[in-house]
């Protein structure tokens, strides 16, 4: 397991940077502030992690061009493609399958996932990051509007639970029973709320040893952010294996299909 999680941290690293320029491509022609998004990402990520990203942004988007913004869609469909590829194996290592489909198919259907899960998560940072620009067009009474913006956190998590369900339930090549997906789903949108706070900790134990040089610093302890968020996906995705192995999808449809039968004769 630790070597999955470093690969798929890995190339989650390597998909940071060209993701940045498309997404600050993207924000640049949707007029929203870049400073809204970090704001956004350092109530999500360790101070550590967030302040990387946000020199990592800054010193991205200076470098305009069509050149550089199309070679990045490249570089980023293929990482994140790498990532979704990696989690999907190692998904089918803990649940003891081999996938079906040949190798190009496999990666077509990586690359699937990894469109929904861009689109889900471009959902959440534009609702987060404009969500109150478009509210505040809107006319509506100030407390109500206060209360969506209160509402927004558990929207953001709402839509990672759901987001997370559908990729264990459907990314493996053996299907789990989806309440057990969503048992570990439940386990992976928690510890992924409350690592940064626990992440924060663990930084300030350990990562002091890195801090002769601060670029260097910041690099090793994403890398460590994201490995630990690999981790977590990996420990769902095994404590939903273990409830599906001791008690599968089957066992219920017999359960079901004898309760219909005793309930039957009764009519």
């Amino acid at each position: 397991m630790g070597y999955a999680s470093a690969s798929i941290s890995y190339f989650a690293l390597l998909s940071i940077f060209p993701a940045v320029i498309v997404l600050g491509s993207f924000l640049s022609i949707a007029g929203v502030q870049l400073t809204t998004i970090v704001t956004y990402l350092k109530d999500t990520m360790p101070p550590s992690v967030s302040t990387f990203l946000h020199s990592v942004i800054q010193s991205i988007l200076h470098q305009n061009g069509v050149g550089i913004f199309s070679i990045s869609i490249v570089v980023t469909l293929w990482s994140v493609s790498r990532v979704v590829a990696a989690i999907r194996t190692s998904q089918n290592i803990i649940y003891g399958v081999q996938a079906k489909n040949i190798a190009i198919v496999d990666r077509f259907i990586s690359l699937l996932w990894m469109i929904l899960i861009f689109s889900l998560i471009a959902l959440l940072l534009l609702f987060a990051a404009i969500g109150s620009n478009i509210l505040d067009a809107l006319p509506l009474d100030r407390q109500i509007i206060s209360h969506i913006e209160s509402a927004k956190p558990f929207i953001v998590a709402g839509g990672l639970f759901i987001g997370l369900s559908l990729f264990n339930w459907l990314l493996p090549a053996k299907k789990p029973w989806l309440p057990w997906a969503i048992v570990g789903t439940i386990f992976e949108v928690w510890m992924m709320l409350n690592l940064a706070n626990l992440f924060s900790w663990y930084v300030f134990i350990v990562a002091r040893a890195y801090s002769f040089y601060q670029a260097i610093s910041s690099v090793i302890v994403t890398m460590l952010w994201m490995n630990f968020m690999s981790l977590v996906s990996l420990v769902g995705t095994i404590i939903t294996a273990i409830l599906d192995e001791l008690w599968p999808a089957n066992n219920h449809k017999k359960l079901r299909q004898r309760f219909k039968h005793l309930r039957d004769p009764l009519k």
